[in-house]
């Protein structure tokens, strides 16, 4: 995956992986692909304005250059005040290993990523998170024969735990290939019920029979999986930097046109926009929240 925003890319965007998950004051994102840098710029007013020290939380899915390429240029990494907590199923060798790259003079004027002003804490995640008040639970996902590293990539989810017992939460599989196998089923039990599904959809039926086991799902093969998982609503992502505007509405309203789609609430995930979790009724269904910042 590469960065592409053009032009043709305003609506879904053209940048690579990143996702904010907001919950309250905490300050949560999956992967820090360029959308990592947009999100940073909308930080700096609390950086600089209001003087707030910051922590952040990263949750890596994996290593991969589209997923990691935006840290370098998020700007709280450049404020002693900020502190980077960063996660994954993976060792903080492994961690520090594959982010130091970015920052060992090879690709940028810097000498490590532990020069850097901030500080920055690896967490190896060993079963269920509790962070605040939500529960962060990983599994691994099929990325095909693409990591040759011998390193997994890791689906989310995130679940928030009301004090009536009520709980909402969200799934990210994202670099997942849903064919029929024992890994797609586990993710199917491990998403089953979700209030927000958000899986990777990156190509056309066309398309995936020529890139078949590159790790990444169909949108149909998506859709298939969410009506497995029957979440409130779904999500598609990772959209392929080739695929514009006009092509992506177009596959959509081919997709929205089938029968057999009819019992899901389903979206292309858009660049920069807010979505609820749960559908409190005071907005129309995708229609976004609130623009982010």
């Amino acid at each position: 995956m590469i960065s592409a925003p053009s032009v043709e890319t305003t609506l879904f965007g053209g940048n690579t992986a990143c996702i904010q998950i907001i919950h309250g004051d905490t300050l949560i994102l999956v992967d820090t692909g360029f959308g990592a840098s947009q999100f940073g710029e909308k930080l700096m007013k609390r950086i600089l304005k209001n003087k707030e020290s910051l922590n952040v939380h990263i949750f890596y899915t994996h290593f991969h250059w589209d997923h990691i390429q935006g840290l370098p240029f998020f700007h709280p990494i450049y404020f002693p005040s900020s502190t980077l907590h960063i996660y994954s199923p993976e060792s903080p060798d492994t961690m520090m290993d594959n982010l130091d790259v970015l920052f060992d003079g090879s690709y940028s004027p810097f000498s490590g990523i532990s020069k850097m002003p901030s500080k920055i804490n690896f967490n190896r995640l060993e079963g269920s998170l509790c962070l605040d008040s939500l529960t962060v639970d990983y599994i691994p996902v099929n990325h095909g024969d693409a990591d040759v590293s011998g390193h997994q990539t890791y689906a989310y989810k995130f679940t928030c735990h009301s004090p009536d017992g009520s709980s909402e939460s969200v799934a990210i599989v994202t670099d997942h290939e849903a064919v029929a196998s024992p890994a797609n089923d586990r993710i199917v039990q491990f998403a089953k019920g979700c209030d927000l599904l958000v899986h990777d959809g990156q190509f056309t039926d066309a398309e995936y029979k020529r890139k078949h086991t590159w790790g990444h799902s169909s949108m149909r093969q998506a859709l298939h999986n969410a009506l497995r998982i029957a979440p409130g609503r779904t999500l598609l992502t990772h959209h392929d930097p080739a695929h514009t505007d006009q092509m992506l509405l177009k596959q959509f309203h081919k997709l929205k046109a089938e029968r057999k789609f009819n019992p899901l609430e389903f979206e292309f995930a858009r660049e920069d926009y807010v979505y609820e979790v749960k559908d409190t009724g005071d907005v129309p269904d995708f229609v976004p929240v609130k623009k982010v910042g």
